[in-house]
């Protein structure tokens, strides 16, 4: 399916082996957590877009969260600016994505008879392939237009630095922090990955902390308490506040650990027959990790079906005692999102951001009552 979709080249969907190895190394030179500085300005840019576009039109939340972490992660990934409405790198972006749901182990029928995909497109009966044709080629386009832009516009000298930008001093011809030249494929792969990595994931998450508000308005109020007496009235959050917002930060956590974006993960599968408490798992078997049980398990987080952010401090301060929800949300081991410390970063500065300048509520009625608000997950990879 990922051949299918034209996601063949993204990360969390390549076997083990160099090619994973090298597009892994690339990109955690550009993630690790020493680097991430020279980013939050993009960042913090990115969330005064959200607020300016909540503040003219709230009812296009979930638009508008989409678009404003898409256009921090191109800022970062390739310089470009987004257009105010309607950008095309955007709208490619969100096409792509909508073929995520096809990564789901085991759900279509392409899987278990591929060479259903060689069916004539003219016959009846074939909507669905010919709508994987056009989430390939819309695939292709998210990850390889912007990457032309860069190109065409480093060598007029027009372009803000970039990811992109110092990935292609890596080319050949030069060699730099990589110890030898970096091949086309593999730089531009890594920048989409960040690209696609950033925008749905993220996305998903910043809608948990708007569900949860008008769930819990005690937690907002708290949080503004905080931000109100750390940043005062006449500016923004930025990331030197991070420090002083203990209770925002426990926000964070509680978005990442309630109704985990990724309840099962990626699916992996065993490279050898193996043998686990008595189970035998042959060569092959597609295997999942069950993050939701372990981020809902009631004898490490009571009342788990609750928002409840104090879970994670203990008299102000970080609880040191209780699992960080990020163990356990980014994947485990050599597959552990490299992505994981930028993801946190731009949670924090969307949500403080967010808390400070607005109060998030449910929607009325015709006769002005509250509509009451039911946290429901979509049946997609993400949920």
């Amino acid at each position: 399916m990922s051949h299918r979709t034209g996601w063949h080249w993204h990360m969390a969907l390549l076997p083990y082996g160099k090619r994973w190895r090298d597009l892994r190394r690339v990109f955690w030179q550009y993630f690790r957590p020493d680097v991430l500085s020279k980013y939050r300005e993009d960042q913090e840019a990115g969330a005064h877009i959200l607020l300016r576009k909540l503040l003219a039109s709230p009812e296009k939340l979930t638009e508008h969260l989409h678009y404003s972490v898409g256009a921090a992660i191109l800022r970062i990934v390739y310089g470009l600016d987004v257009a105010e409405d309607k950008d095309r790198n955007i709208a490619l972006a969100h096409k792509a994505l909508s073929g995520v749901e096809f990564h789901i182990a085991g759900s279509f029928v392409l899987e278990y008879f591929p060479i259903l995909a060689r069916v004539p497109r003219w016959l009846p009966g074939t909507a669905l392939l010919c709508r994987l044709d056009s989430i390939r080629q819309a695939v292709l386009q998210f990850r390889d237009e912007p990457w032309s832009y860069v190109q065409e516009m480093k060598a007029t000298d027009t372009l803000r630095r970039c990811i992109a930008w110092d990935m292609m001093e890596q080319m050949p011809g030069s060699s730099g922090e990589f110890g030898a030249s970096l091949s086309d494929s593999t730089a531009r792969s890594a920048a989409g990955v960040a690209y696609a990595a950033g925008i749905d994931t993220l996305y998903a998450t910043l809608q948990r902390l708007f569900v949860a508000m008008t769930l819990h308005p005690e937690v907002q109020k708290k949080a503004q308490a905080e931000l109100d007496a750390a940043v005062g009235p006449s500016r923004l959050p930025i990331f030197g506040d991070r420090s002083a917002l203990p209770y925002v930060n426990a926000i964070v956590k509680e978005c990442f650990r309630w109704n985990a974006t990724l309840p099962l993960g990626v699916a992996h599968a065993t490279l050898a027959d193996d043998t686990y408490e008595g189970y035998h798992i042959p060569k092959q078997t597609t295997v999942f990790v069950n993050a939701w049980a372990i981020l809902n398990n009631p004898e490490e987080y009571p009342v788990p079906d609750n928002f409840v952010p104090d879970r994670f401090l203990r008299d102000g301060k970080p609880n040191l005692s209780i699992r960080d929800p990020a163990t356990v949300a980014f994947g485990f081991g050599r597959r552990i999102c490299p992505g994981r410390y930028f993801a946190d970063e731009t949670m924090f500065i969307f949500v403080a951001s967010v808390l400070h300048t607005f109060n998030i509520s449910p929607a009325l009625d015709d006769k002005g009552q509250s509509i009451q608000v039911r946290p429901l997950l979509t049946t997609s990879l993400t949920a």
